[in-house]
């Protein structure tokens, strides 16, 4: 017995300790889960007998997907937007029966994080106990602003078409004319990203399109929030709108990433799909598409010195399928995609021949490489003609200075021998005996090689 609770003791100690830490675990997690949104505001929007419409407004930069009215604890209303919007807004019917003369209401809003906010401050409503006027914070509603492109993303040299439209205005008293009631001019504001500054865009009714409004081309400057108003002439002069939904415009870089390729490849007898990008960006982040769905299948980083990543191929409920891919990197403070690969057709069971496609070849790599090569030949061609002039001028001054040297010692060596003839007449006797002279002479051990025709040495006796 003892041994058994002492056992069943264990357990419990060991249940309560594990119950401990899964306590603090999941206090831990709930205490680095980020803040929730900031509170909305809600205010009247216009007041017409016992209808009153609301507008629940979300802080600036915040939009919201699904808001919320409530009146004191109750949920009176709610609404979902696909797109979110910064601002929604409610209409009540003030109950004059009800005896209590304030009611209070209060709002919030879930923005895309699917987080909620916090409530509004609640707002007082009073009911009108008389026929007096009411009054509206805001006479007019807000137009509606829509562009073309519709992500709102854009490149160097694309054109923006904003539209402002104009809802259906409230009607005006018999006695003022019906032309009065449409908008007399339309503002376009945008709101200058960094600085802040707000530049307005005027256009009046008298336009082909009223509240068409045509920026660019795009040069940069055009990022930042745009949003837009119309005004209305009234007695006293032009009464603005409220501001229209905000549209947010971001212009891309002017860097234009060469498009990757798509193979189907075999390791290991185990099929993958290699996407190759540019080697001027290694490190990039790359995702695989399929050819029917916009969302990435799958997205894997390369390596910091790598240019492709492989994929797996993914599981086909289909006999065929189409994937592409594209790939993303860090320039500056942006991220820039390249264009989508073509198409690369898996078939299920039955793969394909991993031949790469001739058309996804990296051609500005292509051109780079060849254009380098023909660079340094053309340079070791001009250093070989260079130098061969060079080493031809050399050796004919060597040429030049040896002939030179050998003439200067010729000249050096030269003997000056006087081989005057003088003319002499002779008879025929001393001609014969001068045959027997010169006989004598020639033979003569004695005879002077330098000597002159005109000097004979005689012999010594």
């Amino acid at each position: 017995m003892q041994v058994v609770s002492g056992g069943q003791s264990l357990w419990i100690y060991s249940l309560l300790l594990y119950s401990l830490q899964l306590c603090g675990r999941l206090s831990a997690s709930t205490s680095t889960l980020p803040p929730p949104p900031p509170a909305p505001e809600l205010n009247i929007y216009s007041r017409s007998g016992d209808s009153v419409v609301l507008v629940c407004r979300a802080p600036e930069g915040h939009r919201g997907v699904l808001f919320r009215l409530y009146r004191y604890r109750d949920m009176v209303n709610s609404q979902e937007l696909e797109s979110g919007a910064g601002e929604l807004q409610f209409t009540v019917r003030v109950n004059a029966e009800v005896s209590v003369q304030r009611e209070l209401y209060c709002c919030q809003y879930k923005n895309q994080e699917e987080r909620f906010s916090a409530f509004s401050p609640y707002l007082e409503l009073e009911h009108q106990t008389g026929p007096g006027p009411t009054h509206s914070t805001h006479t007019f509603p807000p137009p509606v602003l829509s562009v073309q492109p519709s992500t709102g993303v854009v490149k160097h040299g694309d054109v923006l078409s904003f539209s402002c439209s104009v809802p259906t205005l409230p009607p005006r008293p018999q006695s003022q004319s019906t032309s009065k009631n449409k908008p007399e001019a339309f503002l376009l504001l945008r709101t200058a990203k960094g600085s802040g500054t707000t530049s307005i865009i005027s256009q009046t009714n008298r336009e082909p399109q009223p509240g068409v409004f045509t920026v660019g081309p795009v040069r940069g400057g055009e990022e930042g929030q745009y949003t837009c108003l119309y005004q209305i002439t009234k007695r006293r002069g032009l009464v603005n709108s409220t501001v229209s939904n905000m549209i947010q415009i971001t212009v891309t870089d002017v860097v234009v990433l060469p498009v990757p390729t798509l193979v189907l490849q075999q390791q290991t007898d185990v099929w993958h799909l290699l996407c190759t990008g540019s080697p001027a960006y290694p490190g990039a982040v790359f995702s695989l598409y399929r050819a029917d769905n916009e969302f990435p299948v799958a997205a894997h980083p390369a390596n910091v010195i790598h240019h492709q990543a492989t994929f797996p191929v993914p599981v086909q409920d289909t006999p065929m399928a189409l994937y592409r891919c594209q790939y993303s990197v860090h320039l500056g403070k942006k991220w820039s995609s390249s264009e989508l690969s073509l198409p690369l057709a898996v078939t299920r069971g039955i793969p394909p021949p991993s031949s790469q496609d001739v058309s996804g070849v990296d051609w500005p790599l292509v051109l780079g490489s060849f254009s380098a090569v023909v660079l340094f030949l053309f340079s070791v061609a001009l250093v070989a003609v260079v130098a061969r002039r060079k080493v031809k001028a050399a050796a004919e001054e060597k040429k030049k200075r040896q002939d030179a040297k050998f003439w200067t010692q010729v000249h050096a060596k030269d003997h000056v021998v006087d081989l005057t003839l003088r003319r002499a007449s002779f008879n025929p006797q001393e001609w014969a005996s001068g045959d027997t002279t010169t006989e004598t002479v020639s033979r003569s051990p004695l005879w002077n090689s330098l000597s002159t025709f005109t000097t004979p040495i005689h012999p010594i006796h």
